[in-house]
C-alpha cells in the first residue's frame, strides 16, 4: 500500500503523516532524507527527532531512497519517508545531474520507478511518502530552481497517480484527494507497467516522460 501526503511548507504534512503511521502501527520505520548541512537544518532535524516515538526505527538515506525503503520493509509494518523533495534535491546536487534541462534527469525518473515498483510488490506493509508542493509559489529566479520545481512536480504527479491514498495538507488540515478502493491497486499496477515509456496523468492528460501535462 502506498500513501502520498503533500502540501506546502509548514502545512502540517509531516505531522499528519506521522499520525497516519501511528494509527497503522505494526512497527514503524522512519526514513529521513535531510542532510544536516548547516545549523538551521540541524535544528530542524533535531525537532523532527524529538517528535518521533522512541520505539520507531530511523534510517538516514540521502540518495539511495529505494534501497532504504526495501531494507525497511523487511521488518516493518509501516514505512514513513520524509521527504521526497529533499531526496530529489540531494540527487540533483550530489551528481550535478542537470543544469537547465529536466528531461535529462533519468536518474531521478529511475529512482521514482524503483520506489513505485517496491510499493506495488509489497502486499502487507504501508509506505507513506511525504512530499512538497513546490510549484504553488513564486517562480524561482534561477534555472536550477526552476528545473528542481519541474522535476519535483513531475515526480509528485507520478507518485500520486499510482498511490492508494493521496492527501493534500492546507494550513494544518489534511484534505483527502484520493482514497483506496477495492481492486484499484491491481489496475494501477497493470496500467503503470504498460505505460513505463510515458506517464498517464490521473486527470486524463497523456504526456511523454519529461514533459509536463
Amino acid at each position: 500500500m502506498m500513501v502520498f501526503v503533500t502540501g506546502g511548507a509548514r502545512s502540517g504534512k509531516s505531522r499528519f503523516a506521522e499520525r497516519l503511521a501511528l494509527e497503522r502501527g505494526g512497527g514503524v520505520t522512519y526514513i529521513a532524507t535531510a542532510r544536516p548541512g548547516d545549523p538551521e537544518m540541524r535544528a530542524r532535524i533535531t525537532r523532527h527527532r524529538r517528535r518521533r516515538p522512541p520505539d520507531w526505527t530511523t534510517i538516514e538515506a540521502d540518495i539511495d531512497l529505494p534501497g532504504a525503503i526495501s531494507r525497511a520493509l523487511d521488518g516493518s509494518g509501516t514505512v514513513l519517508v520524509d521527504c521526497m523533495t529533499i531526496f530529489i534535491a540531494n540527487l540533483l546536487l550530489s551528481g550535478n545531474l542537470v543544469e537547465t534541462d529536466p528531461d535529462s534527469c533519468a536518474v531521478i525518473d529511475n529512482s521514482v520507478d524503483r520506489i513505485i515498483d517496491i510499493c506495488f510488490n509489497e502486499e502487507h506493509a504501508a509506505v507513506i511518502l511525504v512530499s512538497n508542493e513546490v510549484g504553488m509559489g513564486v517562480v524561482p529566479e534561477n534555472a536550477l530552481g526552476r528545473v528542481f520545481r519541474d522535476i519535483a512536480g513531475r515526480a509528485n504527479q507520478r507518485l500520486a497517480a499510482v498511490a492508494d491514498e493521496v492527501y493534500l495538507c492546507v494550513s494544518g488540515i489534511p484534505v483527502p484527494i484520493k482514497k483506496k478502493t477495492g481492486g484499484g491497486q491491481d489496475r494501477r499496477r497493470s496500467s503503470w507497467r504498460q505505460d513505463r515509456a510515458g506517464f498517464q496523468a490521473p486527470a486524463g492528460f497523456h504526456t511523454d516522460r519529461g514533459k509536463q501535462a
